[in-house]
């Protein structure tokens, strides 16, 4: 396996790490005075644990490269999070803007990784 598709998968799997994150302040804030507090420790528990794996990816890879990375991966991850689990619908200036995103997230790496 190459370096930059480990760095790739170490990416993918903390931007999913950070949106689950999310995903539980959100669900805590929603909550009345301190009962979520659970959801808002596993929240930064969760970022701790990505904060670790964007440190190794850091090393490894240039800094502009990596927050592209983040960057996209955590609007990607999000609009499918929107659409699978609160039933939206994307538009087709946004499916177009994840298409060009994703072209140049593709374009970075392959030039711009060493």
């Amino acid at each position: 396996m190459t370096d930059i598709l480990i760095t790739i998968l170490i990416s993918v799997f903390m931007v999913i790490l950070t949106i689950i994150g999310d995903y539980c302040i959100k669900k805590a804030s929603l909550l009345e005075g301190l009962s979520g507090w659970k959801l808002v420790l596993a929240g930064g528990l969760l970022y701790g644990f990505s904060a670790i794996g964007w440190f190794w990816v850091y090393r490894t890879t240039k800094f502009f490269t990596v927050g592209a990375i983040h960057s996209f991966g955590i609007i990607v991850f999000t609009i499918f999070i929107s659409i699978i689990i609160f039933k939206e619908r994307i538009n087709f200036w946004e499916a177009l803007g994840m298409t060009l995103g994703t072209i140049a997230l593709i374009i970075l790496i392959k030039n711009g990784n060493t």
